[in-house]
């Protein structure tokens, strides 16, 4: 499949838009969370020149997306579990899908999906999947999981199909590890 170069600033406005986290492509490519958050801000180093990542870096950079976006894609929700119910006004609901929705939280901000893609605000969200106590604690509803798995899908999707060119940038920017 031949992949779309993008620009490391058009990747990092991707991420950002949907709440992908920084810190899981940290950890994938070896690098620093502060390097890559330097790398792709374009924080200036000691001489006044903008930080890139290095050609090293970028192919380490791919890597991290493409595993990002497998992963993703395995957080697709399934609706219909044995504790699906529904309630007197004929809603129904799958509390079983509150562990595998927080687990899309590893990958992507949650409260950030939530708001953008089923328009909870930060209190619905926590009623829905953090306190069990209350009434609309695991209230997530077929349309709510197909939003849900349309934005993963998708947002895997855009991952996989991207592949990040260097920047004109020396080898000698943002090199936490080298060849």
């Amino acid at each position: 499949m031949e992949r779309v170069k993008v620009s490391q600033d058009v990747l990092y406005q991707f991420l950002t838009e949907h709440g992908i986290k920084l810190v899981r492509i940290a950890e994938l490519t070896g690098l620093s969370e502060g390097s890559i958050n330097s790398c792709f801000k374009h924080q200036l180093i000691n001489n006044g020149v903008p930080r890139r990542f290095t050609k090293y870096n970028v192919r380490k950079l791919n890597e991290a997306i493409w595993q990002i976006a497998d992963s993703i894609r395995g957080c697709v929700l399934q609706f219909g579990s044995e504790r699906t119910f529904t309630n007197q006004r004929g809603a129904t609901y799958d509390p079983a899908l509150v562990e595998p929705l927080k687990r899309v939280g590893e990958w992507m901000n949650l409260s950030a999906l939530t708001e953008r893609v089923l328009g909870w605000n930060r209190s619905k969200k926590d009623n829905v999947l953090v306190t069990k106590s209350s009434k609309a604690y695991g209230c997530i509803s077929q349309a709510d999981a197909d939003r849900i798995n349309a934005e993963l899908l998708s947002v895997a999707g855009v991952l996989s199909s991207y592949e990040v060119v260097a920047d004109g940038g020396s080898d000698s920017d943002c090199q936490d590890n080298k060849e």
